[in-house]
């Protein structure tokens, strides 16, 4: 019960910003294309079948937001006539409640975990981080399917911590599947993230052959088919190479990082004895890997005037930053407990950091102009 009233709390002050974020935030083109072509004018037939004329023809978001449109009895009450921006109060509020809501969803179980597994103030710090995010600022309340994929990223990403974190032989088959195949029916990448996570399950420890068949063959087998039928288009990347990273994953969290790994290289035997920071290393080491791959690719690939290719494309490497960094904190604060000074460095340490990186945020977010 305690639990449940923290985390609706939790979920209230999220959801609650979203849609302030929401209502200052006009609707833009693609989200307005989305939702006329691939949900509103789109059958359920077409959606399940992968057959939308959006580049990403997977159909979990797609058939969440027409399903709950149906349930509301709402449509577009404007026609698009294609301009860019279309300031609509009812419209930014009622296609953005799902989004908002997922969205929410993921950073309220990011902090429960860390709250309720390491304390009041690392749940806190991980709550600050959540909102120092750069990603989350500018899609928290987007319409389209890069919420859903936040918050499937976020499940993976905490399955995986606590199963490695408790260095258990068993995973939670259920959990797994079901996250695997939210991933591999909401965008291709997903299909690459269950690759990776079984093999990572696998390398902590994870055995048995049921397990990776029936977590596996499920999800594997339904991304493929919508990966095989997508359109296949040219790209290049449409901002500066390194801002597809570093907009996810932000240099204070980088810093933040190596310095955690200096200190693994030096004090190790400082650390508690169920370190989260050294569970999700590997996980967040490999995902870091993934998307220096997928830069290069794409840059080396670049063909002009094809589909650009932005940071949110890379919006899978957000809850992996997120949750790194409230792993670390966890550690170094747990290994400072009830030493004054060292406690006092750590929170000065991260606190400017953070600070830092939510100026930088503010910045970048006016600059950009999503929100007025």
């Amino acid at each position: 019960m305690k639990t449940l009233i923290v985390g609706l709390l939790i979920f209230s002050v999220f959801f609650s910003i979203g849609l302030l974020l929401a209502r200052h935030k006009p609707l833009w083109d693609d989200e307005l294309w989305e939702q006329q072509m691939s949900v509103q004018d789109t059958s359920w037939l077409k959606i399940i079948s992968g057959h939308t004329v959006d580049w990403n023809n997977f159909p979990l978001y797609h058939a969440l937001q027409k399903a709950f449109m149906q349930m509301i009895h709402w449509k577009l009450p404007f026609a698009l006539d294609g301009t860019w921006f279309v300031v609509h109060p009812q419209a930014q509020l009622v296609m953005r409640l799902l989004p908002d809501f997922l969205v929410s969803i993921a950073m309220t179980a990011i902090v429960l975990f860390f709250g309720f597994r390491s304390g009041f103030v690392p749940g806190l710090a991980t709550l600050l981080i959540c909102l120092s995010m750069p990603m989350v600022w500018v899609y928290w309340v987007e319409a389209r399917s890069y919420s859903l994929w936040f918050m499937l990223t976020v499940f993976q990403s905490l399955l995986f911590l606590d199963t490695a974190a408790r260095k258990e032989s068993q995973a939670p088959r259920g959990l797994f599947l079901l996250t695997f195949c939210g991933l591999c029916l909401t965008a291709p990448l997903g299909i690459l993230q269950t690759i990776v996570c079984q093999g990572l399950l696998w390398c902590a420890g994870i055995k048995g052959r049921k397990f990776y068949l029936v977590t596996g063959a499920v999800p594997l087998f339904l991304g493929a088919y919508y990966f095989i039928l997508r359109d296949k288009m040219g790209m290049f990347p449409g901002v500066p190479w390194p801002s597809l990273f570093f907009d996810n994953f932000p240099m204070e969290e980088l810093v933040f990082l190596s310095g955690y790994v200096i200190f693994l290289l030096l004090l190790r035997a400082s650390l508690p004895s169920v370190s989260l920071g050294c569970a999700f290393l590997p996980f967040c080491f490999v995902f870091i890997v993934i998307s220096f791959i997928g830069i290069f690719y794409v840059v080396s690939k670049s063909v002009p005037h094809a589909a650009p290719v932005v940071s949110r494309h890379f919006i899978f490497l957000t809850p992996v930053s997120i949750i790194m960094t409230a792993a670390i904190f966890s550690d170094l604060w747990q290994a400072a407990a009830k030493r004054f000074w060292w406690s006092s460095g750590v929170l000065i340490i991260f606190a400017s950091g953070l600070l830092s990186q939510a100026l930088s945020v503010f910045i970048s977010v006016n600059r950009l102009g999503v929100y007025f």
